[in-house]
């Protein structure tokens, strides 16, 4: 059976991951996952909680060298985690220090020393749980096999042309399937170097990307973090891209984007089902461009994916334009249409017009809540400054009188997790507290 290795086998002594005082190596990371490896409970589970990019790098190794499944749950909520703890019993819970229940793994900071024995892992290794957000309802789980995951990490260099001149800095944990692809394995299996830390505030991101002056920065990140960056008025160093994912970008934000930060905006489309799949540039392409080697097709009425990375293909949950096999329109998921009076729309695109509004932090659609609320929709925004019936004419200028939100609820904050998405049981909650 074949076999792959566990980190690159370029140059060992290249730098890995770096921060403001530090830029550690291959060799130096491997050594402290070796190190930590020998003090893991001998279970076939391993929940990762390290927020820490450099802790997660090195607790995912150790837990791959123990030949253990990392289970990556969507939150940190104590519901969500004891719900896995019972679903997997067989488990422990590795974190970045004594904050969380569970294993600490801070003292790996103190260690010092290098190692070049790269460990090898079987292709069929199920190396990964990875689950849905839970935006659409319940977290599902998705077992990715390590050679899953190592072809679509080539697929996803290919495109993105990730090199070992390559500085990645991710606002996105790495948790979430596109901050475990653009932020763990690309640098660990096809070169580059990652931020050890979780910058949040736009000051942050630019700091970081401040730190590998002569390296080509990439920017992994959210189109609400875009929006941030964009409007704090700051000087950003150069960067040769910025990768966008999670949720829709506005095509308006990315041309801002590529204006303010002078770089090219990419955004990628995938699943936590398949891992990412398809790009464009947003702010100048609006159909997606599949991977080398992938393709999409219809079957049994639903857009199905295939090749590349996949074991076997995978059915969409969205509404697709297929244009070819290798390029299609995204008009919005299946259970996010709604149709008024006549007319249909996905409430994605409707929160990205609310969104676009200048002055609107954050916003999301709602479908009718119950069922004699036909065409009722309504809408939570976040706009410190802005007056309801302010906010409500300029979203009449761009939005068919249809589907203007009935009511439209002004809110301090949206609970989105670490990834900006919306899990369903949050907005849930959020809503009855609302009186709703």
């Amino acid at each position: 059976m074949t076999k792959l290795p566990v980190v690159n086998t370029g140059v060992l002594s290249r730098c890995c991951v770096f921060s403001a005082t530090a830029c550690h190596s291959y060799a130096e990371i491997l050594y402290k996952a070796a190190k930590l490896a020998q003090t893991l409970p001998d279970e076939p589970y391993c929940i990762l909680l390290c927020e820490q990019r450099d802790k997660f790098i090195i607790a995912y190794l150790a837990a791959l060298m123990r030949k253990q499944t990392l289970l990556l749950p969507p939150s940190k909520v104590a519901v969500v985690l004891q719900e896995l703890q019972q679903h997997y019993p067989q488990s422990y819970v590795l974190v970045d220090d004594g904050n969380l229940q569970g294993m600490d793994c801070s003292w790996v900071d103190d260690l010092h020393g290098e190692s070049s024995d790269i460990p090898w892992l079987e292709a069929d290794h199920h190396a990964a749980m990875v689950f849905t957000s839970g935006s659409t309802g319940t977290p599902v789980a998705n077992i990715k096999s390590w050679g899953e995951l190592v072809h679509g990490s080539r697929l996803l260099q290919q495109r993105l042309n990730i090199s070992d001149e390559t500085a990645i800095v991710a606002t996105v944990p790495p948790q979430h399937m596109y901050g475990l692809e653009t932020s763990v394995l690309a640098p660990l299996l096809q070169g580059g170097s990652v931020y050890a830390g979780k910058p949040f505030f736009p000051a942050d991101v630019q700091q970081a990307l401040s730190l590998q002056p002569l390296a080509k920065n990439l920017l992994v990140t959210t189109p609400l973090h875009l929006k941030a960056c964009v409007n704090a008025d700051l000087d950003w160093p150069p960067m040769a891209q910025v990768i966008s994912a999670t949720a829709p970008l506005d095509k308006q934000l990315a041309a801002a984007v590529e204006t303010e930060l002078n770089t090219r905006v990419i955004e990628i489309f995938g699943c936590s089902e398949a891992g990412s799949f398809a790009s464009r540039r947003t702010a100048s392409q609006r159909p997606w461009q599949m991977y080398e080697g992938m393709r999409i097709e219809e079957y049994e009425e639903q857009a199905q994916i295939s090749g590349g990375h996949l074991p076997k293909g995978i059915a969409l949950s969205d509404e697709i334009d297929i244009i070819d096999a290798q390029v299609f329109r995204f008009l919005g998921r299946q259970s996010d249409m709604v149709k008024v009076a006549g007319k249909r729309i996905s409430l994605a695109e409707l929160s990205q017009r609310l969104l676009a509004i200048e002055g609107v932090e954050d916003a999301v659609f709602i479908p009718p809540r119950h069922a004699g609320q036909i065409g009722r929709l309504m809408a939570l925004v976040v706009a410190p400054g802005m007056e309801t019936q302010q906010i409500r004419q300029l979203l009449a200028k761009v939005v068919d009188p249809v589907f203007l939100p009935r009511p439209l609820i002004k809110v301090q904050s949206l609970p989105r997790n670490a990834a900006n998405k919306l899990p369903q049981q949050a907005l849930e909650a959020l809503l009855t507290e609302l009186g709703y």
